[in-house]
This record gives C-alpha cells, sequence and structure tokens, in this order.
C-alpha cells in the first residue's frame, strides 16, 4: 500500500527547513542543492512542491510570516482589549532571545524584495497586515477612550509601525544598549509621543 503523504504539511516542513537554512547560510547561500541536502532528499522532491527557488523562497518567508502571527495573536490575547494590545503587540515586536538569526532571516527578505517582485508582494503583504493589526487595536484604543483621536489614524499607524522597525533594528545590532526594559520603555515613550498616550 502506497504511503499516504500530507503534501500541505510537507510543504510547511519544507519551509521551515528553508529559513533555517537562510538563517546558517544567508539567501545567497540558500540554493535548491543545499536546501535539499540539509533536508536529506533528492533536488527532484522540492521540485514537486515548488516551481524554482524563487516560489519556495517566497513561500517560506510567506510561511515564516504566518508564524509570527499566530505568536503574535497569542501574545496579544492575554491582555485587555484597546490600549493594553496595542502595547503588547508593539513589545512582541521587538527582539526576542531569537532576534539575531531572526533579524538575519528578515534582512534577506529585505534585499530579496528590492530584486524579485515575488518576494516583494510577500513583504508588502506582510506589512499591510502588521499595518491592519495596529489599526485594529489603536481604533479599539480610541472607541475606549483610551487614546485621543488622531487627526489621521492611517499616519499614527504608519508611525509605530516605523518605531518599531527602528527599535528593533538597533537592538539587534546593539543589545546590551536596548535591553529588554528600556525597548519597553522606549514603546512606552512612542506611544506617548505618537498616539498621545498619558
Amino acid at each position: 500500500m502506497p504511503k499516504i503523504v500530507d503534501h500541505a504539511r510537507r510543504r510547511e516542513e519544507i519551509a521551515a527547513l528553508t529559513v533555517r537554512v537562510i538563517r546558517k547560510e544567508g539567501s545567497g547561500g540558500a540554493t535548491v542543492r543545499r536546501i535539499a541536502t540539509e533536508g536529506g532528499f533528492s533536488i527532484g522532491v522540492l521540485g514537486h512542491y515548488f516551481r524554482d527557488k524563487d516560489d519556495l523562497v517566497a513561500f517560506a518567508f510567506r510561511w515564516m510570516a504566518d508564524q509570527t502571527f499566530k505568536e503574535l495573536d497569542a501574545a496579544v490575547a492575554h491582555a485587555e482589549p484597546g490600549l493594553g494590545r496595542l502595547r503588547a503587540a508593539l513589545e512582541f515586536m521587538v527582539p526576542a532571545p531569537r532576534a539575531p538569526t531572526f533579524m538575519g532571516v528578515w534582512v534577506s527578505l529585505w534585499d530579496g524584495a528590492l530584486k524579485n517582485p515575488a518576494l516583494a508582494k510577500v513583504h508588502g503583504d506582510y506589512y499591510a497586515r502588521w499595518r491592519r493589526h495596529l489599526r485594529r487595536h489603536l481604533s479599539e484604543a480610541v472607541r475606549r477612550g483610551e487614546v485621543p483621536r488622531p487627526r489621521a489614524l492611517g499616519d499614527t499607524v504608519e508611525l509605530l509601525s516605523a518605531g518599531i522597525d527602528g527599535i528593533w533594528i538597533a537592538s539587534t545590532f546593539e543589545p546590551t544598549r536596548l535591553p529588554p526594559r528600556r525597548r519597553r520603555a522606549l514603546v512606552a515613550q512612542m506611544l506617548a509621543a505618537v498616539a498621545g498616550v498619558r
């Protein structure tokens, strides 16, 4: 009797493997051959699931984004709706202990997105999803009277997103200068300056 293969799960396993190779080798070193070797299977197996390397890497980044948002949803679920969840979401997005390798994978995505339309779409979709997440929590905080109504909600969301990227990058490269307590303080100051949180 032939072995039954869960193809969706297999694609996710290959995505996780691809992310692991990118963490170790960078996106340039994550060749189809290297990924197949790391997984202990033939290049033909990858060809069964993905058209080419671009298709594989784009899928891997979408998978990684989905994992990030699952973790984000779990992280904010314990907080009060509105400002509590907005603050929890922003704090979640600054580096965790896994950040240096995680950051390396995202830098690979940013670099690839400048040259590759498929990766540019993955990058754009990720940030659009993140902005929707912020907008939802910010809108709820406004409805609850926790945050003053901004003149332009979209601009406030953009500034919060950009601010978190800045804290994330700085603390990845200088973790001793920006330890967890300092990062939380910066998030609080950003909320006060950008969203008018008292």
